[in-house]
């Protein structure tokens, strides 16, 4: 929506964990299919948008909660906090990326030091569907290529966020916000099309489009069609979230919807050397949204 100490779960938090670790594992014998080799390593890429409302020491709170979870980590609705994300990143051992303009820094990225090197970064800005300030604010595509430490592979970490209030159910209101979050989507996916060859690929986000109607309804230009290509008779290599790798849990990441998204580019069984084999969503967060975070297996 617009508007490194583990960190102990609330109870109602570790009971939906255990839910989505049983799920999650239930699964993960045939959607990891990356078998953990001699010398493989594991990541863990997190998500959360954080309520771009909240005073400073709540902000501060939900990224210390995201950042003890994962090593890699998109946000959403920072807005321009640079200077705090900054004296975090440096005094905590992360990579920042934080680009300019506000609109840009508000899908701010981080990585940890200890783990990954950063090879490239940029921007991308897709669209103004408010335009002079007015909400919706300006959407850019951020993207980083780091080095694993341990297996010297390349990841590519895509973060971004789509318009609000474009998704009725699973159908598209009729909008100029929807039309420019189509051709977001469209703009996205050829973002990942171009960086697919430059290393292994994983996409976060605020999508806005609820899973479980997006994959009931199927419209065309909605995330389920567009960026996993679920229609093709072969459909791999693409793009898969973690809700269609995994499976879908009982925690949403909005309220009962599911709209926050960690993504793979999955490559065929025979080029695979990256896979997720877990996930869970994590609600204790002072945002109006709840947090996902995604385990990653990924071969020497």
């Amino acid at each position: 929506m617009d508007h490194t100490t583990p960190r102990h779960l609330t109870r109602r938090s570790f009971g939906r964990l255990g839910l989505a670790a049983a799920v999650a594992g239930a699964t993960a014998t045939t959607a990891g299919s990356t078998a953990r080799a001699a010398g493989s390593t594991t990541f863990r890429v997190g998500t959360l948008n954080i309520l771009y409302e909240l005073g400073a020491a709540n902000f501060m709170e939900d990224l210390r909660n995201v950042t003890s979870r994962a090593d890699i980590v998109g946000l959403q609705e920072t807005g321009d906090r640079r200077e705090l994300l900054t004296a975090f990143a440096r005094d905590n051992g992360w990579h920042l990326f934080a680009p300019t303009p506000s609109a840009a820094c508000a899908n701010a990225m981080l990585a940890r030091r200890s783990m990954f090197d950063v090879i490239d970064q940029g921007s991308i800005f897709v669209c103004d569907t408010g335009g002079a300030g007015a909400a919706p604010p300006p959407r850019y595509d951020n993207w980083v290529r780091y080095e694993d430490r341990n297996t010297g592979r390349h990841v590519v970490h895509v973060n971004t966020h789509l318009n609000s209030h474009i998704d009725d159910n699973g159908h598209p209101y009729d909008l100029p916000r929807t039309r420019d979050a189509e051709d977001h989507l469209v703009k996205l996916k050829k973002l990942v099309l171009d960086k697919k060859d430059a290393g292994q690929v994983v996409v976060t986000g605020d999508f806005n489009v609820d899973y479980v109607d997006d994959k009931r309804v199927q419209y065309a230009k909605f995330p389920y069609t567009v960026l996993e290509e679920r229609q093709a008779a072969d459909s791999l290599p693409g793009l898969r979230s973690h809700y269609s790798r995994l499976g879908v849990t009982g925690l949403g990441t909005h309220g009962s919807r599911r709209i926050d998204y960690v993504y793979e580019w999955v490559r065929t069984p025979e080029a695979r050397v990256m896979d997720m084999d877990h996930a869970y969503v994590f609600d204790d967060t002072n945002s109006d949204h709840n947090g996902v975070v995604v385990r990653f297996v990924l071969q020497p």
